[in-house]
């Protein structure tokens, strides 16, 4: 089975503002940093416009290990451009490869994006999104997660950081580069607050991603948004993305965490079988079947379960999801309460789709936009 790249491997920050790649993109800003990667804003000399350059490291492709992003952009590409979570993905412009003394380097060509949905929290008190703006926000990476579902992709690392806003007039970039530099490109994103309601997202940094019938690698997801399946060392599928996303949820709307692994809410380190007693308080016991098919080599289902299918010597007692929801109330909370239970079920088999809950009540009425379809 595949695995992620080494992380150990040649490191692709080299590069330095203003060197020129492809012979046409001169590099101007850092945008973003990680294990495989860095993300620069470029110039196209020959566009006269302005893009994203994200450098993978030089282990991500012609090692033993090649990741799946470069094929996978370009199948979601041109998968089904009339579907409309298709502009809720990147769009891969162009590809290349460039050469430095630690090796061949895959360059993918992006659209630019203003931020990442942690920074544009920021905007709001306490860091939590109001609730019209999530209900699109959420409407919108359903979408993604539909059209690339439907592509046969699963892309396994839903986070703030790997969900961007979209430039609304890419011409701000100009300004945003202009002296003297106050502003955050995301700051220049936008004119007012009254024009956060018309905030448009993508779900990006798919270097994670797997193929439905092809994974990169079995131990996938940020640690507390995992799905249980993939902690039990079971099958996986199309699910864990949205689990993932329900589990972050409560995160953007309410600045809390439903899950952190310790034990007694907040006490010592971070235990799996916390994490797993953590899930089953709020959403019960696990099915029978899931439990048989979890990997029986790494012994966590005897180790954390007793024969009933529940969490051995339990810390957590029983829990009422509403409890953690405060920022809304009445009706609004009860639909998005059905909306949560739907995304975070136990049961990937009894979990709905990315269409399914696209049909929720949360997720209807006022401040949802038709430009979100």
């Amino acid at each position: 089975m595949p695995t992620q790249p080494d992380e150990t491997g040649p490191d692709p920050q080299r590069v330095n503002t203003n060197q020129i790649l492809n012979s046409r993109h001169q590099l101007l800003e850092k945008r973003g940093a990680g294990r495989y990667s860095t993300v620069w804003l470029a110039r196209d000399q020959k566009e006269s416009s302005y893009v994203a350059i994200k450098i993978l490291t030089s282990g991500c492709y012609g090692s033993d290990h090649d990741i799946f992003e470069l094929e996978i952009l370009r199948h979601l590409r041109q998968a089904n451009p009339n579907h409309p979570g298709h502009r809720h993905i990147p769009i891969l412009l162009d590809d290349f490869t460039h050469e430095d003394p630690d090796g061949h380097h895959v360059c993918l060509v992006l659209e630019p994006m203003a931020e990442d949905l942690n920074s544009f929290s920021f905007f709001f008190e306490g860091v939590k999104i109001p609730s019209q703006i999530m209900k699109r926000i959420t409407r919108q990476l359903l979408l993604a997660l539909d059209y690339a579902h439907t592509a046969g992709v699963i892309h396994t690392d839903i986070k703030p950081d790997n969900i961007m806003i979209r430039l609304r007039d890419p011409s701000v970039i100009e300004k945003y580069l202009s002296p003297p530099r106050s502003l955050s490109l995301g700051e220049e994103n936008f004119n007012d607050r009254s024009e956060f309601i018309q905030v448009q997202v993508v779900l990006g940094d798919w270097g994670s991603a797997s193929w439905v019938y092809r994974h990169l690698t079995d131990w996938i997801q940020p640690t507390l948004l995992r799905a249980p399946e993939v902690m039990l060392g079971a099958e996986w599928g199309t699910g864990v993305d949205i689990w993932n996303l329900g589990a972050l949820l409560p995160e953007l709307l309410d600045a809390i965490r439903l899950f952190n692994g310790r034990a007694e809410r907040g006490r010592g380190g971070y235990m799996m079988k916390h994490h797993l007693e953590e899930i089953e308080a709020l959403f019960g016991v696990p099915p029978t079947w899931l439990l048989e098919k979890g990997d029986q080599e790494i012994e966590i289902v005897w180790r954390y379960f007793d024969e009933g299918g529940r969490i051995r010597d339990p810390v957590e007692r029983p829990l009422k999801l509403g409890m953690w929801v405060e920022v809304i109330d009445g009706a609004e909370k009860a639909e998005y309460l059905d909306l949560l239970r739907g995304v975070l079920m136990i049961d990937p088999v009894r979990r709905r789709s990315a269409r399914e809950l696209l049909g929720m009540a949360w997720l209807a009425g006022e401040g949802i936009a038709s430009d979100d379809l």
